[in-house]
């Protein structure tokens, strides 16, 4: 077999018609979780914004929570019938959710309160994941139903949760980026096959995030 006759578009099983059709018939069937996302959103959005690392660490048990919702929800029971990798990056999501509930733990995410982090750009990466993506999407002729919304899709969950990961103090940070980097680098990847304009927003975030770790966070 002749791997390098494989490009990009071989990785992804299905049309650009075919995911937006399943996100909205997602979204469709788990609109209350769907509200529910936004509305942790909006929620972590409000925790992290003084630099309590009290209120952090609650922000960062809610991000555990949406993570372990989209790995069952959307990546194991909708997109496990089209996608092979689907359970194994379910896993994934699973572990990641497991340990951003473990970094909510006083020992692990304790500190200084530190400066308001809305000044910070990881805050504002988080905010475009809870409230621009959506828009971007309508504005790019999805329809609101079938746009990737945080809290209950992957796309949007990924880069938010990197932006809070730019606010936590010490190493904890570096520790839980792989997974968003890695579904950051798969969604620019079926973005690119889709054609879809908005393809390097995910790189666009996930190399902020690193940056930002690179210097401190803020």
């Amino acid at each position: 077999m002749d791997w390098l006759s494989y490009g990009v578009a071989d990785l992804v099983p299905f049309s650009r018609d075919t995911w937006r059709a399943l996100i909205a018939a997602y979204n469709r069937q788990q609109l209350p979780a769907v509200a529910a996302g936004v509305g942790i959103g909006v929620l972590v959005l409000w925790l992290t914004a003084g630099g309590r690392p009290g209120w952090l660490r609650a922000a960062l048990a809610l991000l555990g929570l949406c993570w372990l919702w989209v790995a069952w929800a959307f990546l194991h029971r909708e997109l496990g019938a089209l996608l092979w990798a689907a359970d194994w990056l379910a896993w994934a999501f699973a572990a990641q959710g497991l340990l951003l509930a473990l970094a909510a733990a006083p020992i692990l995410a304790s500190g200084p309160a530190t400066a308001p982090a809305w000044r910070a750009p990881g805050w504002w990466l988080l905010a475009a994941a809870v409230l621009l993506l959506p828009v971007l999407a309508w504005a790019g002729g999805r329809g609101w139903l079938a746009a990737g919304w945080f809290g209950s899709a992957p796309d949007a969950t990924a880069i938010g949760t990197l932006g809070v990961l730019t606010l936590l103090p010490g190493r904890v940070g570096w520790l839980l980026l792989p997974v968003p980097l890695l579904w950051c680098a798969l969604a620019a990847a079926r973005l690119y096959v889709f054609a879809d304009p908005l393809w390097p927003l995910p790189l666009l975030a996930a190399a902020l995030a690193l940056w930002l770790r690179w210097r401190g966070g803020r």
